[in-house]
């Protein structure tokens, strides 16, 4: 028993030097795990919270974008935010320029921040949380992106580059207005820089080949566009038509009061090298080179090229006009509405032109003097929100070149 009692007692004195020397710690024990039976297990120590991490704030992240530098704050932007603490990826709208976020745990981010016609901005970020509330921030600086088209023209039979193409090109959804394009006198080759990605609308005119528009989607930074054209067909040297012969016998003339063979008046076209007004009054009013003169009265079967009847009138006073001015040259141009296809509105506004074109050549006229161009909805002189506003922009016009 005193045996007993002695090894009881030592045991407790070791354990009091060790506990002063530090090689064993003391632990908080929570007494609510003991069995009441007889203690049969061991108590289950309660982990001992630090104050530091219960008096942590939440630290705070602030991203503003802006446009090349910090003085041209960005109103509309988008961040991506992944973590790779979570793995998980968050998209949010920049709004106004400025963006906030409340962390309230450590994280390690890879944020992209991005806007329409910009470069993205990329950053890696380490969150830490601490008593004081740490802040960050990303100033994302976005240069302005700029989308590069080089085209090209080349022929179809001989796969050569035509070098006097002139090239338009525009865009209504980015708000370009028409451009003209001129080729590099030793490439050939027409480059422009355009503000964003998006669909442009491209026309052609080169001498001796047909012209054509065709709509193009740019989806990246470079782009290149080659455009194939055909050469139009000669046209055939107009043969002079020989007058009737008629037979006079001695001085005889027929019977009846004399007959005033003079020739109809037709107004004359006056131009001098100095400007391009026309002194041409009747019947399409002043005609200037260069402006487009609109055909009232031009009509054509349901979404056909067929001329009717009615039109002949009109048609034939232009024709009187270039009967009059044997050097005059125009275009004759169509338009369509906004409605149905667009490659299909621009061969109908082509075709149509090419009718036209057909009447006058039939009425005297050389086919070499006129030209026909479709442009179908490119060129609208008001918007296509009714029906009267549509069938003011379909019409035929012509222009003096």
């Amino acid at each position: 028993m005193i045996r007993s009692s002695q090894k009881a007692l030592l045991t407790l004195v070791v354990y009091f030097l060790l506990v002063g020397s530090g090689m064993v710690r003391s632990q908080a024990i929570d007494y609510s795990r003991i069995n009441a039976s007889g203690g049969a297990h061991r108590p289950a120590l309660a982990p001992i919270k630090s104050d530091s991490t219960r008096n942590n704030k939440p630290s705070l992240l602030t991203i503003k974008v802006f446009s090349g530098d910090i003085t041209q704050p960005l109103t509309s932007a988008v961040a991506v935010m992944t973590s790779r603490v979570t793995n998980r990826t968050e998209r949010v709208v920049i709004a106004n320029g400025q963006l906030t976020r409340i962390f309230e745990k450590p994280d390690n981010l890879t944020i992209e921040v991005s806007a329409a016609g910009y470069r993205p901005a990329q950053r890696t970020m380490a969150i830490a949380v601490s008593p004081q509330g740490n802040r960050y921030e990303f100033d994302a600086q976005l240069d302005r992106m700029t989308i590069s088209l080089t085209m090209s023209a080349v022929d179809r039979s001989t796969n050569k580059i035509i070098p006097d193409v002139r090239f338009t090109i525009s865009s209504k959804i980015s708000g370009m207005t028409s451009t003209t394009l001129t080729p590099d006198a030793t490439t050939g080759l027409s480059k422009i820089e355009l503000p964003s990605k998006g669909t442009y609308v491209v026309s052609s005119i080169a001498k001796g080949y047909a012209d054509f528009v065709k709509p193009i989607k740019l989806d990246s930074a470079q782009n290149e566009a080659r455009f194939i054209l055909t050469a139009s067909p000669k046209p055939e040297p107009v043969k002079p038509q020989s007058l009737p012969e008629i037979s006079v016998v001695g001085n005889a003339s027929p019977p009846g009061p004399p007959i005033d063979r003079a020739r109809p008046t037709v107004p004359v076209i006056r131009s001098t090298i100095a400007g391009p007004s026309v002194a041409v009054k009747q019947p399409f009013g002043v005609i200037e080179k260069g402006k487009p003169v609109r055909l009232n009265d031009i009509y054509f079967d349901q979404s056909s090229p067929v001329l009717r009847p009615e039109s002949f009138t009109e048609l034939d006073q232009l024709s009187s006009i270039l009967l009059a001015n044997p050097t005059m040259q125009i275009e004759i141009r169509g338009h369509t509405d906004n409605q149905g296809d667009f490659d299909l509105n621009v061969k109908l506004s082509r075709d149509r032109c090419q009718a036209i074109i057909d009447y006058l050549v039939g009425k005297g006229i050389q086919k070499i003097r006129l030209k026909a161009v479709g442009r179908g909805p490119i060129d609208p002189i008001a918007p296509n929100n009714t029906e009267e506003n549509r069938r003011k922009n379909r019409r035929v016009e012509f222009v003096v070149i």
